[in-house]
């Protein structure tokens, strides 16, 4: 029996970078495709609809979504073997929803939708850009944002990461980020991004970030990130109470600021953190011990990981 697997990647969201009547266009945003958590899930045909492990019932309601747009789909079962948990800031719910689309899509002999197409499938993208378009390639994603109240955000800039640059994630619970009618509700009653703010963030991505990027200059890299969510964060005070989401999560920041790791911040609403280092495996390793230990961090609950250069990959199912 024919059975697909696809493992996706994670994200982190750095920023958006404008809303209000003022900007041309709504939203856009940067961030990164990481490869740990990541999701990995299974299809095969079946007789009946079915969905197993963590998140089945989001898996079946993206099944379902496709089904009633029209899509001829065959009854599959659908196996979450990994998920992290939703709303802390990694993207799950865009990239569950694609994952679960492009393999049933695919088993039922589909040609390859593009991430645009899968993304208007599942209903994704209505903010950011930078999970589907990460889905597909991984790597370092700046989106446009939105022209008008349909369709996706186009893709700006993809960059590949350097590979020497590792990712310290951090998730420190238990709480999650606003999301769902709670962020619609946050979204309707934040003020306008000041339009120099707005312009302000658009130069550190294009002439911070990006270049750094390529010039594999990590330290200005980190600075402008750095300066892009204190910020972004200052925008987003009014609907969580702070530059960062909780107040133990600027602290946790400024001891990887102390530790020496650059770019140190909150993944969209957060509680995921994140830092980058370029140093030995050794003294990344003293790094995580000690954060771990001055802020009693759970086991597993912070782990370094590489940048995903390729965004989802689909093969052929566990035997």
């Amino acid at each position: 029996m024919t059975q697909l697997l696809i493992r996706t990647p994670s994200r982190l969201h750095f920023g958006l970078l404008g809303w209000g009547p003022h900007c041309p266009r709504q939203f856009g945003g940067v961030g990164l495709m990481i490869d740990t958590p990541g999701i990995e899930l299974t299809v095969e045909l079946a007789e009946d609809w079915q969905a197993e492990g963590r998140l089945a019932d989001r898996a079946l309601r993206v099944a379902e979504r496709l089904v009633t747009a029209g899509v001829d789909l065959p009854p599959a079962r659908i196996v979450i073997h990994h998920a992290p948990d939703e709303h802390v800031g990694l993207g799950v719910g865009t990239q569950l929803s694609l994952g679960v689309a492009r393999l049933l899509l695919r088993l039922a002999g589909h040609h390859e939708p593009s991430a645009a197409t899968l993304a208007e499938l599942c209903g994704r993208g209505l903010r950011s850009g930078v999970g589907l378009h990460g889905f597909a390639r991984g790597g370092l994603i700046v989106d446009g944002g939105r022209r008008t109240d349909d369709g996706i955000p186009p893709l700006l800039a993809h960059l590949d990461f350097p590979p020497e640059w590792k990712v310290l994630v951090i998730l420190p619970g238990p709480h999650g980020g606003l999301h769902g009618s709670a962020e619609v509700q946050a979204f309707a009653q934040l003020p306008p991004t000041p339009e120099d703010v707005a312009d302000r963030l658009c130069r550190l991505v294009l002439l911070g970030l990006l270049p750094a990027v390529l010039e594999r200059d990590l330290p200005t890299f980190g600075a402008a990130l750095a300066e892009l969510q204190e910020r972004v964060g200052r925008c987003f005070a009014p609907a969580q109470g702070g530059i960062f989401a909780r107040p133990e999560l600027a602290a946790i920041i400024q001891g990887l600021e102390a530790e020496g790791l650059h770019g140190a911040g909150q993944s969209s609403w957060g509680p995921t953190l994140y830092a980058f280092s370029n140093e030995s495996d050794g003294r990344r390793a003293q790094i995580l011990d000690t954060i771990c230990d001055r802020f009693h961090l759970p086991e597993g609950s912070a782990f370094w990981t590489s940048v995903s250069e390729r965004g989802a990959v689909v093969s052929a199912g566990r035997s």
